[in-house]
C-alpha cells in the first residue's frame, strides 16, 4: 500500500539569470549568427544601434593587399573543400584515380558537349530548365505541368515526386505527366530530371559517343549496384570479362558521367569562410589580428542618452495635482528607456566580453602550437579544453562555448577553433600524440599503398604499432578512415591486366 504526503527536502540548483543566459548565448554564437542577432534586438530596443555603415567603412579601409591575400588563400581552401567533397562522392564507385576527376567537379558550362541548349552561368537549375521548357512546350497546359514538375527537381538534378504524385496532385493522367517529364529530359543538359541514378546516367549516356556504349548500357542497367560495391565475381561471370576489364568500364563511366550533373548550377554559389581573428606571421613572431570587418559597429542611441541625462532628477512625487496624469506617463517612458539602456550596455559589455575570452584563448593556441605553425600538422599537440581552461582560470565550458563555430585564418588555411583541440594516444615512447596527427598517418600510408593490394584496417593498424610505435585498436582506425572519407580495401583496390 502506498503513502501518500508531503516532504519537505533541500536542494542546490544552479539557476542562471536572464542576463547570465543571454552572456552565453552571446559567446557561443558563430560571426553570421551574432550579426543576424544584433539585427533583431535593435530593432527590439531602440537604443541599440547598429551601424552598418561603419562596418561597410572599415571593409572599405582594408588594405588591397591584406585584402588580395585574404581572398587568394579563401579560394584555395574553397578548391580543396570542393575537391574532398567530390572524392567522397565518387569514392562509391571504388575508383582510386578521384584527384584527376576533381576538376569536373567545377568543370564550365560551356565544356558540356550534346547538350541540345547551352547552359547560362548565372542561373540557377529551375530558371534554366524553365527556359529551355519555354522553346518546347507545345502549349500554355504543357508549360504548366512542366512548370510543376521543375519546381520538384532538387539541385542535383534529380526529381522528387513521382509521377503519380504529380499527376494526383495536377488532376491529370500519369501519361501526360511522364510526356512532359521526357521533354524536359531531352531538352536541356542529360541527366536533369531523372527520377534515380541509373536513369540519370543512362540520360547522359544517351549523347555520348563511346566506344563501348553498348556495354556500359548493360553495366548501368543491371550491375549498378555490383559496381558500386566493386563485387566483379557476378559481372565477371555473366559477361565473360576480367576483373581489369570491368575496372576499365567503370573507370569510363566515372570519368564521363555525373551522378549529380545539377552541380553545374551551383558552382558559383560558394559560402566563404569567415575567420574570427587572422594570423600573420612578422619575423619570428606571429601577429594576432582581430577580424571585426564583418561585425557591425554597436553603440547607445546618443538622442535617448541625452534624454535621461536631462530627465535622471525627474520625479513623479512633485506635488504637481494639475499635472500628475502626465508625470506619471513622464515617468514611465523614462524607467522604460532606463530599461532598455541597461539591457543595452549589458549586450555591448557582453560582446566585448566575448572578444576578450577568444583573444585570451587565441593567443594561448597560438603558443601552445607554435611547432604546427612552424612545421605541419606532424607537429599538433594534443590540447584538452581543461588545459586551456585551468591555465586561463576559466570554467571549461565557457572554452567549448567559446570556440563553437568560430574559425581561425593561419598562413596555412583556415581552421575551427576545434581544430587544435584533440585527445591524446599513449606511444610506447611514453610521448602523447594527437588523434589528428594518426588520422594524418592513416591518410598518407593510404595515399603511398599499393593501388593493387591496399592496406585493410588491421594492417595499417599493424603498421602504426611497428613504424611509429603507436598501438591503436583495428576499430579506431576504421572510424579514423570513416572521418577522412576514405572508403574500405577492396573499393580502393585497382587490377592488372592480365597476360594471355
Amino acid at each position: 500500500m502506498m503513502n501518500h504526503g508531503l516532504i519537505l527536502e533541500q536542494k542546490q540548483v544552479l539557476n542562471l539569470t536572464p542576463k547570465m543566459q543571454q552572456s552565453i548565448k552571446i559567446l557561443q554564437m558563430s560571426k553570421a549568427e551574432l550579426m543576424h542577432w544584433l539585427e533583431l534586438e535593435s530593432q527590439d530596443n531602440p537604443l541599440l544601434e547598429i551601424s552598418l555603415d561603419e562596418m561597410d567603412k572599415k571593409l572599405k579601409d582594408k588594405k588591397k593587399g591584406a585584402l588580395e591575400e585574404d581572398d587568394l588563400t579563401e579560394k584555395a581552401n574553397i578548391s580543396n573543400l570542393k575537391g574532398a567533397v567530390f572524392e567522397q562522392e565518387v569514392s562509391n564507385f571504388g575508383y582510386d584515380e578521384q584527384k584527376k576527376l576533381a576538376s569536373r567537379y567545377i568543370k564550365k558550362a560551356d565544356q558540356y558537349e550534346g547538350y541540345n541548349l547551352p547552359v547560362a552561368r548565372n542561373t540557377n537549375i529551375h530558371e534554366h530548365l524553365l527556359f529551355s521548357l519555354n522553346t518546347t512546350a507545345k502549349n500554355s497546359i504543357d508549360l504548366k505541368i512542366g512548370e510543376y514538375i521543375i519546381l520538384n527537381i532538387n539541385n542535383n538534378g534529380y526529381l522528387e515526386a513521382s509521377c503519380l504524385e504529380i499527376a494526383r496532385d495536377l488532376g491529370i493522367l500519369e501519361k501526360k505527366v511522364k510526356n512532359i517529364l521526357a521533354i524536359i529530359q531531352n531538352s536541356s543538359m542529360p541527366g536533369l530530371g531523372a527520377r534515380s541514378l541509373k536513369e540519370c546516367l543512362l540520360l547522359q549516356l544517351k549523347y555520348k559517343n563511346l566506344k563501348k556504349k553498348g556495354i556500359l548500357r548493360k553495366l548501368i542497367i543491371f550491375y549498378l549496384n555490383e559496381l558500386s560495391q566493386k563485387k566483379f565475381k557476378k559481372i565477371a561471370r555473366d559477361l565473360n570479362l576480367t576483373y581489369y576489364e570491368i575496372q576499365e568500364l567503370l573507370d569510363e563511366i566515372i570519368k564521363n558521367l555525373d551522378p549529380k550533373p545539377g552541380r553545374i548550377f551551383n558552382q558559383d554559389n560558394t559560402h566563404y569562410l569567415v575567420p574570427d581573428f587572422i594570423i600573420k606571421k612578422m619575423g619570428n613572431n606571429y601577429e594576432i589580428i582581430e577580424n571585426s570587418n564583418f561585425l557591425p559597429y554597436i553603440r547607445i542611441s546618443s538622442i535617448y542618452k541625452k534624454y535621461l541625462i536631462e530627465n535622471k532628477d525627474s520625479k513623479i512625487g512633485k506635488k504637481d495635482f494639475l499635472n500628475s496624469e502626465k508625470s506619471a506617463e513622464h515617468q514611465k517612458t523614462l524607467d522604460y528607456i532606463t530599461k532598455k539602456m541597461d539591457s543595452a550596455n549589458w549586450i555591448i559589455y557582453c560582446c566585448e566580453q566575448r572578444q576578450k575570452t577568444l583573444m585570451k584563448i587565441v593567443h594561448y593556441i597560438i603558443d601552445y602550437q607554435r611547432e604546427f605553425l612552424e612545421k605541419g600538422i606532424a607537429y599538433l599537440k594534443p590540447l584538452s579544453m581543461k588545459k586551456v581552461a585551468d591555465s586561463l582560470s576559466m570554467h571549461e565550458s565557457n572554452v567549448s562555448r567559446a570556440i563553437h563555430e568560430k574559425k581561425i585564418q593561419l598562413p596555412r588555411g583556415t581552421y575551427d577553433l576545434k581544430f587544435f583541440f584533440s585527445k591524446t594516444i599513449s606511444r610506447d615512447s611514453e610521448v602523447l600524440i594527437s588523434n589528428d596527427r594518426i588520422k594524418n598517418m592513416v591518410k598518407d600510408y593510404i595515399l603511398s599503398e599499393d593501388p593493387y593490394n591496399p592496406y585493410s584496417d588491421k594492417e595499417l593498424a599493424d603498421l602504426l604499432e611497428d613504424k611509429e610505435n603507436i598501438r591503436i585498436a583495428r576499430r579506431t582506425i576504421t572510424k579514423y578512415r570513416k572521418l577522412l572519407g576514405i572508403s574500405i580495401a577492396r573499393l580502393r583496390q585497382r587490377y592488372k591486366k592480365q597476360n594471355n
